[in-house]
């Protein structure tokens, strides 16, 4: 009878001591570190607008990229018409701040709304990589000012001309030559 009761002392043992094992196992993994993540701030899409040529408003956006732990390379892609500094280089946990600016390719560009997106990558392991939205509204330029419907052009001396511009009139609309 006593090696019967042996046996099961030796298999709660072992199913003790496999338990043992398997959770110390598993607090090993969840002790390690995570991978650095990329962090872009703020979530928010850029967005530039003004006449064909120029100028554009706001005058420059800016980001901040960070890692979320330790240090990380970075590299940031841009539409054609964007221009961004630094466009590369390492982070930390306290971040790099990024600038954009609309740069001389956007001056051609006909009327219209061109909408890209800003690629932020994670170099070193491409954890927390992100697409921001970013767009670009330009207007048609204006037409020139035309004289307000009713008035009449002034001549040199301050004489006013007549609707058909042919007659300089007086203060009171009296005729004084005719053109």
């Amino acid at each position: 009878m006593m090696t019967t009761r042996q046996i099961p002392s030796i298999a709660l043992l072992t199913a003790t001591v496999m338990l043992l094992c398997t959770s110390v196992g598993a607090a090993e993994k969840s002790a390690r570190p995570s991978p650095p993540s990329l962090v872009v701030t703020p979530l928010a899409s850029m967005e530039f607008s003004g006449p064909q040529g120029g100028p554009f408003s706001p005058a420059f956006f800016q980001y901040r990229v960070g890692a979320s732990t330790g240090a990380i390379s970075y590299s940031i892609r841009t539409p054609s018409w964007l221009t961004v500094s630094p466009s590369f280089g390492v982070t930390d946990t306290s971040g790099v701040l990024i600038t954009f600016t609309i740069n001389a390719m956007a001056s051609p560009l006909p009327p219209g709304n061109y909408r890209s997106g800003i690629a932020f990558m994670n170099v070193t392991n491409g954890q927390g990589s992100a697409t921001r939205p970013t767009t670009l509204a330009i207007q048609a330029p204006s037409p020139p000012a035309s004289p307000t419907a009713g008035t009449v052009p002034v001549s040199p001396g301050g004489y006013l001309r007549d609707s058909h511009g042919r007659y300089l009139l007086d203060g009171r609309g009296g005729r004084l030559l005719a053109q």
